[in-house]
């Protein structure tokens, strides 16, 4: 005898086995090496995906995590303060190969943990091995923008950069750029001495047919952030350029 209710369950669980299937193939487009941009201080650490157009690595995400172990934590946390006024801070880190969809943060209410490996510089320009075989839980996903991979899309007049900080009050504060449409730069400073407490995001006028049409100078950065902030004065040398990469967001 036909039994409707009987029907809709079957056809329920059959929708939701094509449905998670889909959801698996869709992340596994995102399964890949993904290196990230070590940054922080003395009260935190962060980490910022190094992205491209292209899949795997079609996302910016930035994450607030720590070390497992707390002597590395206690060390790269004092390493990258001592490095805070310098001009050369770039640190990454290179996590085993994972989906990174996992971060997005509808996916799961329980963040992965990875294992990675702490390098001095770029990972794959040079750098050297600090720590090897390290595992990283990651507290929160602060940023996670699925970028879109078409070429010639409208593009924005100026940059928008995002607050990253441990609390407002952070000695320890630090802009990146939110990515736009192709071309594009990933672009990550540190600002030294200077109260960014009311400050969470900043828009910055690009300059069209210049040298600074896809991302803005420090000049440019320091300029915007005083008046912002009821033009106090904020000393060129107070914004560090940690991070800046071009080539590989054509």
């Amino acid at each position: 005898m036909f039994n409707p209710a009987y029907t809709l369950l079957i056809f329920t669980l059959f929708f939701n086995i094509f449905t998670s299937v889909q959801a698996v193939e869709k992340q596994s487009n995102h399964y890949g090496v993904h290196g990230m941009t070590l940054f922080g201080g003395k009260d935190g650490l962060f980490a910022s995906h190094l992205p491209m157009y292209h899949q795997p690595h079609n996302v910016q995400m930035v994450m607030q995590f720590h070390f497992a172990n707390e002597k590395v934590e206690n060390s790269v946390r004092q390493q990258l303060q001592q490095q805070s006024s310098s001009p050369q801070q770039l640190w990454t880190i290179v996590p085993q190969p994972f989906d990174l969809m996992t971060l997005h943060p509808k996916m799961s209410d329980e963040l992965p943990q990875l294992h990675i490996e702490v390098v001095k510089g770029h990972f794959e320009r040079g750098g050297s091995t600090q720590f090897k075989a390290q595992k990283i839980i990651i507290e929160k996903v602060i940023l996670f923008s699925t970028l879109n991979i078409e070429k010639e899309q409208p593009k924005s007049a100026s940059a928008q950069y995002q607050k990253i900080a441990v609390s407002p009050n952070s000695p320890n504060q630090f802009l990146i750029k939110r990515l736009g449409n192709r071309p594009e730069a990933d672009h990550l400073l540190r600002v030294l001495n200077y109260d960014l407490s009311k400050v969470t995001q900043l828009s910055v006028p690009i300059k069209s047919g210049l040298t600074e049409s896809i991302h803005p100078s420090t000049t440019a950065i320091t300029e915007a952030l005083g008046k912002q902030n009821h033009h106090h004065e904020l000393s060129a040398a107070s914004v560090i350029e940690i991070y800046l990469e071009t080539r590989e967001l054509q």
